[in-house]
């Protein structure tokens, strides 16, 4: 069996001796440009590993002999997914990984906005004759509602963990079963005005779509509460752009966003970047930005790769074909 990876992966660690029994043969195309890889290889390659690379009709073009595709990570929307449908080869993501990761990035966040963790953090600096200045609205859990967008598995993982800080908590996902909710004994929402209308702090848990893609726009924001919370861990172009947040933070004084992920990274120049970077006054801790890194940890790498590798092996040499997204 012949594998092709993408990106500037160039070696298989502490998988390699699995694959040398098996006798697969790796090609390491060491790019994140499609334009650079081989269209031989491409032709032969009986799977196609892809991490950060963007691939497209070119490339998939070029795949005759391709049985598999899979992501090394969660989201698909840099692969099109639907040229390799009608080419009859299944695309595949990695589900399975970075879940805790990411549900603990976004109980970080909430408590850093909700408790002003940050802001103490810098006001304390300046404290000279007294100590316990300036008390800042700050929430008590069990008197608020957490809206989640998605209920998949880091939307799960993240309402478990609201659920034992005892907030309140509703959901929409028109996806998932009511059973489901029933089980998790969480509220269903069924409609996005709903949820945003009636939660004091949304958090995203979905894929990006077409249904997703600018979801946060002017009037999804308009609908919020004028001092809510919002926070994305998922997809960044599920904000339609810097501006709307801009206008609407500058509008909504007591509003507050945390940010994992972003329209464009890394950001180019915005006057809201620009606020940020500078710690402007106005904006004061109320808009937290992380780089695209709520995913990593030691443990979720190696989980990363593993679970990728498994899911090669057992669609080729079991005929098994798992996590198939397209």
């Amino acid at each position: 069996m012949k594998i092709a990876i993408t990106d500037r992966i160039q070696n298989l660690g502490a998988h390699q001796k699995k694959f040398d029994d098996l006798g697969y043969e790796f090609y390491f195309l060491n790019s994140l440009n499609e334009n650079e890889y081989s269209e031989e290889i491409l032709k032969q390659v009986d799977a196609m590993l892809v991490w950060h690379a963007k691939i497209t009709e070119k490339t998939i073009n070029h795949l005759n002999n391709c049985k598999i595709v899979i992501r090394y990570g969660i989201g698909y929307d840099q692969v099109d997914g639907e040229s390799l449908r009608h080419k009859k080869i299944p695309f595949a993501n990695n589900p399975s990984y970075c879940v805790e990761e990411v549900a603990d990035t976004t109980i970080g966040m909430l408590l850093a906005l909700t408790r002003n963790i940050s802001r103490y953090n810098n006001l304390a600096r300046k404290y000279k004759d007294s100590w316990q200045e300036n008390h800042l609205n700050s929430w008590r859990s069990s008197q608020r509602t957490v809206g989640l967008i998605g209920l998949g598995k880091i939307g799960t993982a993240t309402a478990l963990r609201l659920r034992a800080l005892n907030f309140n908590v509703i959901v929409y996902d028109p996806y998932i079963t009511t059973s489901y909710f029933k089980s998790l004994n969480l509220k269903r929402v069924h409609t996005l005005q709903e949820l945003l209308s009636t939660s004091d702090i949304v958090s995203l848990h979905c894929p990006l779509t077409n249904e997703t893609h600018g979801l946060i726009n002017e009037n999804f924001l308009k609908l919020m509460k004028q001092d809510a919370v919002l926070i994305n861990t998922a997809r960044g172009k599920m904000l339609k752009n810097f501006d709307v947040l801009y206008d609407h933070l500058i509008n909504n004084p007591d509003f507050k966003v945390a940010l994992d992920v972003l329209p464009e990274e890394p950001p180019k120049e915005h006057p809201l970047i620009e606020s940020w970077c500078n710690g402007a006054e106005w904006l004061a801790e109320r808009l937290i930005i992380n780089p695209h890194n709520a995913y990593f940890s030691d443990a979720a790498s190696i989980d990363q790769m593993g679970d990728a590798y498994f899911e090669l092996v057992e669609a080729l040499s079991k005929n098994k074909f798992n996590n198939i997204v397209n």
